[in-house]
């Protein structure tokens, strides 16, 4: 199976990156950033900056490792954007938003938010990261709304360990239904439709999230 991508850009995600404004700070951003997607966007079984540098020509792995570690965009706005797009084109309306944990096994603690911790993903206690996600859901669309990591206390109380991780300064310990309220106003101020809010039922336990 050839997994080598096209050196020139695909017609289809040119025309769907051009809905987007995205304000890098740096103008090889965009560049970088079709490249990124395009090693996505092939058939490779393990994907990261190593392996998509080998199979997508025009970049390399210090052009990856760059975009995703030091490349600074909006992403709140980017973001924003990609909401407003799938209200009009992936919305029919009588809608609910779902939150949820979502886990990813991970190996190593350098990971930012990692740490020994139940995960609904693993069904069990593992080595993960774990984040909130909210959803949007109707009769004939579901699309992910937004996604917060959740960082334990083990990290949110170590200021020399946030600090090498490069989380934000101001950021400090939330549980899980606090991210959750956060995504909602979120939601809600990106004027995502919904007649209801479903949750796991961890988030029915907390008196302060109903």
């Amino acid at each position: 199976m050839d997994i080598h991508a096209s050196p020139t850009r695909l017609p289809e995600l040119e025309e769907f990156l051009s809905t987007f404004k995205v304000r890098f700070r740096r103008p090889e951003g965009e560049a970088a950033l079709e490249r990124y997607l395009t090693g996505l966007l092939t058939e490779l079984p393990n994907k990261n900056c190593d392996t998509m540098a080998e199979a997508v020509p025009g970049t390399s792995e210090q052009c990856l490792q760059e975009f995703l570690t030091n490349m600074q965009w909006d992403e709140q706005d980017l973001n924003r954007q990609r909401v407003e797009k799938l209200i009009a084109e992936a919305t029919v309306g009588n809608g609910v938003l779902i939150f949820d944990d979502t886990g990813f096994a991970k190996q190593g603690k350098a990971s930012v938010g990692v740490a020994r911790q139940y995960s609904g993903t693993l069904g069990k206690v593992g080595n993960c990261q774990v984040a909130v996600t909210c959803c949007y859901d109707d009769p004939q669309a579901s699309w992910p709304v937004a996604v917060r990591l959740y960082l334990p206390e083990a990290w949110t109380d170590a200021p020399e360990r946030l600090q090498r991780a490069r989380v934000p300064s101001d950021v400090t310990f939330q549980t899980k239904p606090q991210i959750a309220l956060s995504l909602l106003d979120q939601a809600r101020q990106w004027g995502v439709p919904h007649r209801g809010v479903v949750t796991d039922a961890d988030y029915g336990d907390n008196p302060n999230f109903l």
